[in-house]
């Protein structure tokens, strides 16, 4: 009886001992499973921060050619927030510092300068009175035809300035007509509601009409009557320059893209020019031009005239990376006084034409002999910018030179 009774015991015993086993092999393996969905998780949760830094790694020049020794390697992955992957590897080279700042809010209207602003990819814009102020947000068109306007059809335009009034209102001021406050249009939920403007050559772009108030004062002010022409306020829309009229161009000038455009510049939205180039050119005029007269929005101190020719990739402060895309062909509205708006003699252009015209055949071919003043420039990382910031130039270090060159052979 008490071998009966041992043997039960035996059999109690060992089953328990199987049943905890059983139980501590099955949390063993649960929690191996969730560790190793864990770093999946947790990998996911840290690629934004990860992303940010090899963009913060692009602008300073910083980015790792390998792995450390104790890291696995990596599959580099492609993302959109990859905004310079046509320049995987800068060499910054300090070449000076932002001397001037210009924002023009209204196109072909007054010039304001800045000290600091913030580079987007709809141009130079500014924080005032709770309203954002974008460079080229605002243009003049034709009431009749939808043409746009500028100094060149009304030199005065020069002289008209906009600026904020709070979060929705805006100015017009100039000297001489009393000041018109009015509110900023909202975004049309329909486009079929906005007009249809043309800027150079036809190119057909939408604005939202600004209202009758503005368009009679802009209208009294360039032609001294109540009516003819209406102020216009951007939709934001990116412009096509792959098509007709621009199509020639990106033909040419092959870094142009369509996030280059801004608002209603006129082809790129940064214009960036150096004080020694004005320098260079006021030695050979009787009478010197401002650098406003050029109507830059970035004006460099740096060491040699023209040296922005040269220059492709800028990254101008801590972050901001901007490209050349083309040089600034100037035409006569370069002649227009920003102070009185109106025209001087004509000594500028012709001086500019015996020493800084274009000579490459194929921008020959395009636009001829007008001469060059300045750099227009397509934004890559945004940032924010201010006067006496640093500017470098992306120059390529031998060993890149090298690599490329056995890459095309």
């Amino acid at each position: 009886m008490q071998a009966h009774s041992d043997w039960r015991s035996t059999i109690i015993v060992t089953c328990s001992f199987a049943i905890v086993f059983v139980a501590f092999v099955w949390s063993v393996r649960k929690n191996s499973s969730e560790k190793e969905k864990q770093p999946k998780k947790d990998e996911k949760e840290k690629q934004p921060k990860k992303v940010e830094k090899e963009k913060a790694d692009i602008v300073n020049g910083t980015i790792s050619h390998g792995n450390d020794a104790n890291d696995e390697p990596e599959e580099e992955e492609q993302t959109e927030d990859d905004t310079i992957s046509e320049l995987p590897d800068p060499n910054w080279v300090k070449v000076g510092q932002v001397r001037e700042l210009y924002i023009y809010p209204l196109k072909s209207g007054r010039g304001k300068e800045l000290r600091d602003s913030n580079f987007t990819e709809y141009g130079i814009s500014v924080e005032n009175q709770g309203f954002t102020l974008r460079d080229r947000m605002f243009l003049v068109y034709n009431e009749e035809t939808g043409r746009f306007q500028t100094g060149r059809q009304y030199p005065t335009l020069i002289l008209v300035s906009l600026s904020a009034v709070d979060e929705s209102r805006v100015k017009l001021e100039a000297v001489g007509m009393p000041r018109v406050i009015f509110t900023v249009p909202k975004s049309l939920e329909n486009s079929i509601e906005a007009v249809q403007c043309k800027m150079w050559w036809g190119e057909p772009v939408k604005c939202i009409d600004c209202g009758q108030e503005p368009a009679e004062w802009i209208s009294r002010f360039l032609t001294g009557t109540n009516s003819g022409l209406r102020l216009g306020y951007t939709m934001m829309d990116k412009r096509d320059l792959f098509k007709e009229p621009w199509k020639k161009y990106t033909e040419v000038y092959q870094t142009i893209r369509n996030e280059d455009t801004g608002l209603f510049c006129d082809l790129a939205s940064y214009m960036l020019m150096t004080v020694q180039s004005v320098d260079k050119l006021n030695e050979k005029l009787e009478t010197p031009v401002p650098a406003l007269q050029f109507r830059p929005n970035i004006l460099l101190y740096t060491k040699e005239a023209f040296s922005e020719d040269d220059w492709e990739w800028i990254k101008i402060g801590e972050r901001a990376v901007v490209r050349n895309v083309k040089p600034c062909t100037r035409c006569k509205f370069v002649l227009v006084n920003p102070d009185n708006g109106v025209m001087d003699d004509e000594e500028p252009l012709k001086t500019l034409k015996t020493f800084r015209q274009l000579t490459d055949p194929k921008r020959l071919a395009l636009e001829g002999t007008a001469p060059k003043m300045g750099i227009y420039c397509g934004l890559y990382v945004p940032g924010k910018v201010k006067i006496d910031d640093d500017v470098f130039v992306h120059i390529p270090n031998k060993s890149s030179i090298e690599s490329n060159h056995r890459e095309t052979k």
